[in-house]
């Protein structure tokens, strides 16, 4: 849809990229959430791909904007429910999914004897543990840390709860604050620009086995 409106005198033209029941949620400026925009990443599938040692004892991913390409408590709309054809639609019939790799990333991880967790800082908890299960995401989660509040609060609480210290954690998330303050007590963390991916994902495995060897 192209919206046309005045600014000052000038004319200023808008795009937006509108979801539906056939589609995720999308906005312009992230390519990686509006449908055949992506460029499909399967160069190297995780099937293929031996991960490196040593191994972090505690992968953590933020969410919206991470595993998702929305905002749960801004651009979408609850009540959520599962579709008799397996679809995650919110209250409008948008539907909800994950970025394109996510699924397979989480698949693999869980294949491979990994702990994940999830740390938020959203303000709709109830609503982002909703649509984790929906989706059937949850299951893949050990530890679940969805609330306001610093990142370095959230992994204060996966520390105090699996013992695991911070140097054998990695994070991923797309906000350089959060990446800033957890690097800093000395979680190796990354900053997801575009969503995860299945090369983010390598990389970062990769690169906590260099650094931690």
């Amino acid at each position: 849809m192209i919206l046309t409106t005045i600014y000052r005198g000038l004319a200023v033209v808008v795009s937006v990229c509108i979801s539906s029941a056939s589609e995720p949620f999308c906005r312009k400026e992230d390519v990686h959430s509006c449908p055949g925009e992506r460029e499909k990443n399967r160069e190297v599938p995780m099937n293929n791909f031996r991960p490196p040692t040593p191994r972090p004892e505690l992968v953590v991913f933020d969410v919206d904007f991470t595993l998702w390409p929305f905002w749960v408590d801004t651009h979408v709309s609850p009540p959520f429910k599962k579709t008799s054809d397996g679809r995650v639609v919110d209250r409008h019939n948008y539907v909800i999914k994950g970025y394109e790799d996510v699924p397979e990333i989480l698949e693999w991880m869980s294949r491979q004897g990994y702990t994940m967790a999830v740390a938020s800082r959203t303000d709709a908890e109830q609503d982002m543990r909703k649509a984790l299960k929906l989706l059937d995401w949850d299951k893949y989660f050990t530890y679940k840390e969805i609330y306001p509040g610093s990142k370095t609060r959230h992994f204060a609480r996966f520390h105090e709860q699996s013992g695991i210290p911070y140097s054998k954690m990695i994070f991923f998330d797309d906000e350089e604050r959060n990446i800033y303050d957890l690097n800093r007590i000395g979680v190796l963390s990354l900053q997801v620009d575009r969503g995860l991916t299945l090369e983010v994902l390598q990389n970062g495995l990769e690169k906590f086995a260099r650094e931690r060897k």
